[in-house]
């Protein structure tokens, strides 16, 4: 089985630039990620409208890949910061794109996907959709794609990582364009790993990779896109078994109305004591501390990677002891937690580590909170003709509300 990776906007190719170096050292040269004509290539598409970013991963050195020029699809004319302008890609809906083409960005990007689900000869279980909520391109260009691609593949696996603008951000509009991207990939996308930059940021600066800080954001990008690797990569690459969306899916996403998940990931170890009874230490983990028996845990999978030994009897205690962390399982919900442990270290991480992708009901705390930050600039009426522009007004405003608000209604109503 193969997946295909879909790498949109600025925020989604920096990503690819960071995963595919720890993909390549888990799994060389391997069918689930990578074709192999005269080269190895890893089975993804690079998107942007603008080329510099694109460029820059295009041009990465690695000793066991390469990518394929032709995974990439870009053009010179930005999307604006706007979520419309990146989801129709032309001023008023004609045929020909906004850079003067007779086929859109969004079109394009979906034939070179098919030339790639095509080179997996049947093989194509799966994709995996990298985006910020943010930009113009990663929001508006990264929905119109998943909608596209759950059209052509319906029985594919659709996995999206979201990343939340920093609350800082520089655009005015990231607070729409965050919550009619977000609404879309509920609707369509099989699960959606969102991510907080605010978070990622703290998290970045307070890590030993934030030494290549730079001066005004703390930490660097790359720092923060490290984070983001290690928390992924395990559930990409559990052990020695074929990678599978599907069953990575099916861990975290028992109800189709709770798609939202949050990722987690640390060191963990073995404290001293008794070998007969080895407690776990998950302090090192990026974890919010939950009130205890508070029904949190709808569905969460870990993978710990490079357990010491005697961890591995322990596996039950480690499992209680991240329900207890997390805030417990909620009620109705008996298989709450799935725990991969074994002793095989990632080669990108030689630690023992755990991953954790979580979904419960905390995720209400962040999806209140954009909603509130769009409703109060959507009062004001700030912009909102920059979206008419492009065919987005008031009903698609509408239902991107209703449709979040629908999701924080789900969640709390899941106790």
């Amino acid at each position: 089985m193969s997946t295909v990776f879909l790498h949109v906007g600025q925020a989604g190719c920096q990503i690819g630039e960071a995963l595919w170096p720890a993909l390549a050292q888990e799994r060389p040269g391997s069918p689930e990620f990578f074709r192999t004509r005269s080269e190895v290539c890893p089975r993804a598409i690079l998107v942007d409208a603008e080329p510099k970013v694109v460029e820059s991963v295009l041009s990465q050195v690695n000793g066991t890949y390469s990518f394929d020029p032709a995974s990439a699809v870009m053009t010179q004319s930005g999307r604006g910061g706007n979520f419309a302008l990146g989801y129709s890609g032309d001023s008023l809906g004609h045929a020909s794109s906004l850079d003067g083409d007779v086929e859109p960005l969004w079109a394009k990007a979906v034939d070179r996907f098919r030339q790639q689900v095509e080179a997996c000869h049947g093989r194509h279980m799966g994709t995996y959709l990298a985006h910020s909520l943010g930009g113009g391109t990663g929001s508006g260009l990264g929905a119109r794609l998943a909608e596209e691609l759950r059209d052509a593949y319906p029985k594919a696996s659709l996995l999206a990582t979201s990343i939340l603008p920093i609350s800082s951000g520089e655009n005015p509009m990231q607070s729409y364009n965050a919550i009619l991207s977000l609404s879309c990939m509920q609707e369509v996308a099989d699960g959606v790993v969102l991510y907080e930059n605010d978070v990622l940021l703290a998290s970045a600066s307070s890590t030993d990779d934030s030494k290549a800080a730079d001066h005004t954001s703390g930490a660097s990008l790359a720092s923060m896109n490290s984070i983001l690797v290690r928390d992924i990569v395990p559930h990409l690459c559990p052990f020695s078994q074929v990678a599978d969306l599907s069953e990575v899916l099916s861990a975290i996403v028992p109800l189709p109305s709770h798609k939202i998940v949050q990722a987690f990931s640390g060191e963990v170890l073995p404290s001293l004591g008794p070998p007969t009874s080895p407690k776990p230490t998950i302090d090192a983990l990026r974890l919010p501390r939950s009130a205890r028996n508070s029904g949190n845990v709808i569905a969460a999978r870990a993978v710990v990677r490079g357990a010491p030994k005697q961890l591995l009897g322990a596996s039950s205690v480690l499992k209680d002891e991240l329900l207890d962390r997390l805030g417990g399982a909620a009620p109705w919900q008996p298989f709450a937690l799935d725990v991969l442990c074994g002793t095989q270290s990632l080669r990108s991480a030689p630690a023992a580590r755990a991953s954790m992708l979580t979904n419960w009901r905390r995720v209400t705390q962040v999806l209140r909170g954009l909603h509130a930050r769009a409703c109060k600039k959507y009062a004001s009426r700030m912009f909102l003709h920059w979206y008419e522009t492009y065919g987005f007004g008031p009903d698609a405003f509408a239902q991107a509300f209703e449709q979040v608000e629908r999701t924080i209604w789900n969640y709390e109503g899941s106790q």
